[in-house]
């Protein structure tokens, strides 16, 4: 007498199974993605306004030093984070102003001392406060 083969399915998944995993994992997916972007968005704004921070801090060094404010990033102590670019608009006798901008990102941040112009589009209330579009 011949033995009987037992009937078992064979292991692993089906294609519609694989499908339906995919699926659910895609819309995780979508969901978690724009919360994520708005992160890195807001860290890239946090990067530029540090920067411009530390930027506050070199130049009234540098003032202290020289009773005049630079425009030359190289002649202040002063490094800026990868990616960040800073710009200083303005400088004068009794003030200077700075942006700065993230190759990531559409945020401009900037800030302004004495009697120098605030870089224009950026909403800063008050001297010496950094303020970001």
């Amino acid at each position: 007498m011949p033995a009987r083969r037992a009937c078992r399915r064979p292991s692993g998944f089906t294609l519609v199974e694989l499908l339906v995993i995919i699926t659910i994992l895609g819309l995780l997916v979508a969901v978690a993605l724009p919360r994520f972007s708005g992160a890195r968005g807001k860290a890239n704004r946090a990067t530029m306004m540090s920067d411009l921070r530390n930027l506050v801090t070199a130049e009234e060094a540098y003032f202290e030093r020289n009773m005049a404010y630079t425009d030359n990033l190289a002649q202040l102590d002063y490094s800026v984070s990868p990616s960040v670019t800073i710009e200083i608009l303005e400088v004068g006798g009794n003030g200077w102003s700075a942006k700065a901008t993230h190759v990531n990102t559409d945020y401009e941040c900037g800030v302004y001392f004495g009697s120098a112009t605030p870089p224009a589009g950026i909403p800063i209330p008050d001297e010496g406060i950094i303020g970001c579009t």
